[in-house]
């Protein structure tokens, strides 16, 4: 539940940040130092075209755009295998689906199926149901908040974001720290729910 209401407030924290900070978002270029990128999430449901996730994959019965029309899932990442993956639905018990060679993997870096990592957040497109129920694409969201850091304690960051939520933030995988002050984008993932592990930075120049 926890990590379906950060993705939740994360993705309208998007749309808000947005209309704030225009241009090009950081990805997961590292640290960088530079001009306003955009706030959201990587690896966007823009990159499913009209035939989904699979390319020219047959849409099936369902037909429409993805995801308004098909069948979705939200979770974690238990395992992945050849021809299925585990993942655990907020809310839920573990559930396996069975993929194939035209199951597509997109976003967080992530290009294959085995690229997946346990505990990793996924929205995955399914086909069909119970043990027939198959994995059509698997999007791997990344994190993103801007605003301010209002605290720094050895690796734990305080940052006050944009729309006013505060957030705690690991910066222990930063080669570069954010100071007390700097006006960042972080970027990585919710691996407790509640805690960025940041992968990736980038510091505003301030206003004088």
């Amino acid at each position: 539940m926890i990590g379906a209401v950060v993705l939740a407030v994360l993705v309208v924290a998007a749309v808000v940040a947005a209309l704030v900070l225009p241009g090009g978002g950081p990805g997961r270029d590292g640290d960088r130092r530079g001009g306003p990128p955009g706030i959201g999430l990587t690896g966007g449901f823009g990159e499913f075209d009209e035939l989904g996730p699979g390319g020219d994959r047959p849409r099936g019965p369902r037909g429409g755009g993805w995801p308004g029309d098909d069948p979705v899932l939200v979770g974690s990442v238990v395992s992945t295998a050849p021809g299925s993956i585990v993942v655990t639905p907020d809310g839920g018990a573990p559930r396996t689906l069975r993929t194939d060679d035209d199951t597509r993997v997109r976003g967080g870096g992530n290009a294959a199926l085995g690229d997946l990592a346990p505990g990793e957040r996924v929205v995955v497109r399914v086909e069909g149901t119970g043990d027939a129920a198959t994995a059509v694409g698997i999007l791997a969201p990344q994190a993103r908040v801007a605003g301010t850091v209002t605290a720094l304690t050895g690796t734990a960051a305080t940052v006050v974001a944009v729309d006013g939520r505060t957030v705690d933030v690991d910066v222990a995988a930063l080669g570069q720290q954010p100071a007390v002050g700097d006006v960042v984008v972080l970027t990585g993932t919710f691996a407790d729910g509640t805690t960025l592990v940041a992968d990736g930075v980038r510091v505003l120049p301030r206003a004088s």
